[in-house]
């Protein structure tokens, strides 16, 4: 309870200070990270991952870095679940999909869903690691803050639960501001108007709507580079999800080496 009264003071205190312009700062860059994973098998015959200039999209993450919070009393011997998603990220959309990761053999979690008064609104029992937010769950008000978590039962051993992370959604008056860039997104080509939607939720800096665009785009349109480019350049903006960006990037780079 301590870890979250400390994430609930810093999330009102980023609030203060925080409005959705969509103006941003000039484009810096940084290198990418190496992978923090094992080499998969017969790794050892495939081309190393060329280098690459990764764009800062400093902002996903209202509370900082995006680097996840160390809970004490993790261990090996209990590991916890890891939600993928900034400290607090910003929400568009009505039905996010919350995903985690878990190093054990469990896949049967209880995902929670609290308000900023920690009390629970939500929970359902979860196959996998990952949950899309249903129709018939109580609404995600516009301009609240709500705190999600994935627990897991390890039996005689306990419960453990994942670091709560924050969703701030955004107001009615940010939500119009976006709402009108997403409306002049229009082509008569219908992969051009994903990707122009996609772009509108990665400018406004709304994490789960920009990765949930790219999902989808990703399974209708699975050959497209550039796809796995930009969705590698968000997860490579945390710490929790560097993984998932260098896999993103080495797929970008298989599908442009076989196009050439």
């Amino acid at each position: 309870m301590k870890i979250r009264r400390v994430l609930l003071a810093a999330i009102l205190s980023a609030l203060t200070g925080w409005a959705l312009s969509g103006q941003q700062s000039p484009p810096q860059t940084a290198p990418a990270n190496p992978p923090d994973r094992q080499p998969a098998k017969n790794e050892g015959d495939k081309k190393p991952p060329r280098k690459r200039i990764v764009s800062d999209l400093s902002g996903f993450d209202l509370l900082g870095s995006g680097k996840q919070t160390m809970v004490a009393g993790a261990t090996r011997a209990l590991p916890r679940p890891v939600a993928l998603a900034p400290k607090l990220g910003k929400l568009y959309g009505a039905e996010p999909l919350l995903v985690w990761s878990y190093e054990g053999d469990v896949r049967k979690f209880v995902f929670v869903l609290e308000d900023e008064s920690q009390k629970e609104i939500y929970r359902a029992e979860v196959a996998g690691t990952e949950f899309q937010y249903p129709k018939d769950a109580p609404p995600l008000v516009p301009g609240k803050t709500y705190f999600w978590m994935a627990e897991v039962s390890l039996g005689m051993l306990g419960d453990v639960e994942s670091t709560p992370v924050g969703i701030l959604v955004a107001s009615a008056e940010q939500r119009a501001e976006v709402e009108k860039e997403l409306s002049a997104a229009s082509s008569p080509d219908v992969y051009l108007r994903a990707l122009a939607r996609a772009q509108v939720f990665t400018k406004y800096r709304l994490w789960y709507d920009a990765v949930a665009a790219y999902d989808g785009l990703i399974a209708r349109f699975p050959n497209r580079a550039e796809l796995y480019e930009q969705r590698g350049t968000i997860y490579a903006q945390l710490d929790a999800t560097k993984a998932l960006s260098q896999q993103d990037f080495a797929r970008a780079d298989a599908l442009s080496e076989a196009e050439h």
